[in-house]
């Protein structure tokens, strides 16, 4: 029987360990910030559930902080650019510095290792590898571009709250500390989160099958946050 092996190169190594990371943080925030929502949109439109969380307000106030301060340290995570920490912007600068982890050659080992084939190529795989998207590090520049006004809106609105709020105690009046809130917007937020979820499935799809990024396909996102709702509202519906 054969024994199959992928060995990854380093580049490989370190590029996938920055993804694994990043995709963690972009579940966290995103799960948080959407199980808050849901809360808080359920409460306000049904009276049984109004009922039901105002029974143990102590816990649902804990329950609704601990998701707030979740989401603003993942979110923070995210675009942190201090020197030691990862980044969605430095994953995105690692994919175009190491475009040949998403090589033809590099695709044919993959797929030789998922499918788990011996000897000669198949027609099949040949023509797939033929046909995959090679890109060259300025094909990949335009991730970077199309990312920096979501790293822009968070440097402007989002960090200070996370600064000031989440990660430190501001020697500032809670007054100013609380004027960031009214910057915010649920829109920017599900705006940003909906892109770099967007742009980690574009990724994998590109190391996966060779497919060029698409930006625009929101498709996964929008699948993924349907299934957290519906997973909160049947969760609170069934409490006694």
């Amino acid at each position: 029987m054969a024994t199959f092996t992928l060995v990854p190169t380093p580049a490989e190594d370190r590029f996938w360990r920055v993804f694994e990371g990043i995709r963690a943080d972009v579940g966290a925030a995103i799960k948080s910030n959407c199980t808050y929502l849901a809360i808080y949109n359920l409460k306000g439109a049904d009276e049984a559930i109004q009922a039901k969380i105002s029974r143990y307000p102590e816990l649902w106030t804990t329950v609704l902080y601990s998701l707030q301060t979740t989401f603003f340290i993942a979110f923070g995570r995210l675009f942190d650019k201090s020197g030691h920490a990862l980044s969605v912007t430095k994953l995105v600068e690692m994919t175009i510095k190491n475009p040949e982890i998403f090589s033809r050659p590099a695709l044919l080992r993959r797929k030789r290792f998922d499918c788990r084939i011996v000897g000669e190529d198949p027609e099949w795989l040949t023509d797939y590898i033929a046909k995959a998207w090679e890109p060259t590090d300025d094909d990949l520049k335009p991730l970077l571009k199309a990312l920096a006004p979501h790293c822009d809106k968070f440097k402007q609105v989002y960090a200070p709250i996370r600064h000031e709020i989440y990660a430190h105690r501001s020697k500032k009046s809670e007054e100013e500390v609380y004027a960031h809130f009214g910057k915010t917007l649920i829109g920017d937020v599900e705006q940003i989160l909906r892109f770099v979820h967007t742009l980690l499935v574009a990724l994998r799809e590109l190391a996966a099958n060779g497919q060029k990024p698409d930006l625009t396909n929101f498709a996964d996102y929008d699948a993924y946050v349907q299934k957290v709702v519906a997973e909160v509202e049947a969760f609170i519906r069934q409490l006694v």
